[in-house]
């Protein structure tokens, strides 16, 4: 029973959040400079970019990676088109914020653009990503890492950084995270 009381709180917080997203950044498509994530190409060396952007390459990074891409699979868009509105769900500290940079290079959005927002939550256990559609067409996505993986890479040693990442890359995304559609016929907005 506190598995659904659970459910219902996220969906209900998720719905309020993205209705009280401001229409002025539902924009879809890319606009302003001669860059790769304004002309909607992925990087073609993710690993490199995540190191380039954030300064190393992590476990959490690679974590927010693997979910932007399910999420731009799950929702048959592309790569920096800017059709998603994400949050992000982590306790606002490292390494678990380090999530978020992977997001971006998983999916082009960014914080800057308000199609990537980080919200606070205080504990590992309840670390999740709400992503949906801007025209909000198709369901709300809630990603969550499964918890015996976060608490694998939580805190990791320096030394483990790599090792952790390169695993977290080739792993089964069933083995990291769960993706829970919510109809949008069950959003109340």
């Amino acid at each position: 029973m506190k598995s659904v009381s659970f459910i219902v709180s996220i969906v209900v917080i998720c719905g309020l959040v993205f209705a009280a997203s401001d229409p002025a950044h539902q924009f879809t498509g890319a606009v302003g400079g001669d860059n790769d994530y304004n002309k909607g190409r992925a990087p073609e060396d993710w690993w490199g970019e995540i190191q380039r952007m954030h300064g190393h390459v992590g476990p959490w990074n690679v974590l927010g990676w693997r979910i932007g891409k399910a999420a731009l699979k799950e929702f048959s868009t592309e790569w920096g088109r800017h059709e998603l509105d994400i949050i992000c769900y982590v306790p606002i500290k490292t390494p678990y914020s380090c999530m978020a940079d992977g997001l971006v290079i998983g999916t082009g959005n960014s914080i800057g653009r308000l199609d990537l927002r980080l919200a606070e939550v205080i504990s590992l256990d309840l670390i999740h990503v709400c992503i949906r559609r801007k025209d909000g067409a198709g369901p709300i996505l809630i990603v969550k890492p499964r918890r015996p993986y976060l608490r694998r890479i939580d805190a990791p040693e320096p030394e483990a950084l790599e090792r952790l990442s390169r695993e977290c890359s080739d792993m089964e995304e069933s083995d990291l995270f769960t993706i829970e559609r919510i109809p949008a016929s069950k959003i109340q907005n």
